[in-house]
């Protein structure tokens, strides 16, 4: 009877140890930064970003969906769990460009993602707006060969 008890004991001690080990590997999370580096110091500061990232086998779909406000265009999307993701970062406000990545996050890899800004520049009325040369000899509606 005694030998039965510790058995008992012994079953219920392991499967307890490995329920706690199962779990841990499930609630591993990661915090990832992202910066967004303008090309130029004068580029207008991005105002709020809609981030998307979704499983790379789309089991998941949209498990990070979100508006965030970046400080100093940098943020940090807190408690990502680890795997592989398509992410998708759309700049709203004044500033506006879309990124596309595919990129693998667990607490080996370096979480810190960075995309560079285009080039933008804000229309003044007024200002010089170059001409555009057509060259009306050369389109398909003239040109009799495409008629033939």
């Amino acid at each position: 009877m005694k030998a039965v008890c510790v058995l008992t004991m012994l079953f219920m001690l392991f499967t307890a140890d490995t329920a706690n080990a199962q779990y841990k590997r499930l609630t591993d999370s990661v915090n990832v930064q992202i910066r967004l580096h303008p090309r130029k110091a004068n580029n207008p500061r991005v105002d709020s970003v809609l981030v998307i990232f979704d499983r790379y086998d789309h089991t998941g779909a949209g498990v990070v969906k979100n508006i965030y406000y970046p400080r100093d265009n940098m943020f940090t999307i807190p408690k990502v769990p680890e795997g592989r993701y398509y992410i998708t970062i759309y700049c709203l406000g004044l500033y506006n460009d879309v990124f596309n990545d595919l990129m693998f996050i667990n607490k080996r890899h370096s979480n810190k993602l960075r995309y560079k800004l285009g080039h933008s520049d804000e229309f003044v009325p007024g200002t010089f707006i170059p001409t555009i040369e057509i060259d009306f000899t050369n389109l398909a509606i003239t040109n009799i060969k495409s008629f033939k």
